[in-house]
């Protein structure tokens, strides 16, 4: 027995949504705002996203600019390059050390959660002070990195994350539905 794959509804503009209807009005929503891009008819929900596209579609959608040196390991005229120098000069990114950032690499969730946290901050946007004891309803939040530990606090407590089966997965790579469900819980709760 063959069975016909799943198609979108009609009208979908991306097709590979099937299987992420808790994702999908976020992306459609950052998607009309040119803050996401998908590729022609396919969005790739579960690929992971790199740290470079991540500080990128933060810079869109927060609007943060800036301009001073870039990282060492950041190709001149890269796509993301401005986006980049804008968010070190705000200071809400410092890279992995030697002046570099690793920008092709697939960014763990505590490490994107810091940059959003530091974000917030430099945005001016307040949240609630979180003490770190918010992380033990995560059976995992042992695995948190000290440098990250606050920061994944204060973004559980204020609703932007909630993990997943009882756990934050903080080494976990962020994939592009969840970039997208959390840019959009940014936009909605605080930005706009």
């Amino acid at each position: 027995i063959v069975i016909p794959p799943v198609t979108p509804d009609i009208g979908e503009r991306f097709t590979d949504l099937v299987e992420y209807d808790w994702a999908r009005n976020a992306i459609y929503e950052l998607a009309d705002k040119n803050i996401i891009m998908g590729r022609g008819d396919r969005y790739a929900p579960g690929e992971n996203i790199t740290r470079a596209d991540f500080v990128l579609l933060l810079s869109r959608a927060l609007g943060f600019s800036g301009d001073g040196e870039g990282f060492a390991d950041v190709p001149e005229g890269a796509y993301y390059g401005d986006a980049l120098k804008a968010a070190k000069a705000n200071g809400i990114i410092t890279g992995i050390g030697n002046n570099k950032f690793n920008p092709t690499g697939e960014i763990t969730r505590e490490d994107m959660m810091v940059i959003v946290a530091r974000a917030l901050e430099k945005m001016g946007i307040a949240l609630e002070d979180a003490p770190e004891d918010v992380l033990n309803e995560y059976g995992d939040s042992g695995d948190i990195s000290d440098y990250a530990k606050s920061a994944v606090a204060l973004l559980v407590k204020n609703g932007l994350i909630k993990g997943s089966a009882g756990k934050a997965n903080p080494k976990g790579r962020a994939t592009r539905a969840e970039i997208a469900v959390l840019i959009h819980r940014i936009l909605t709760e605080f930005a706009e």
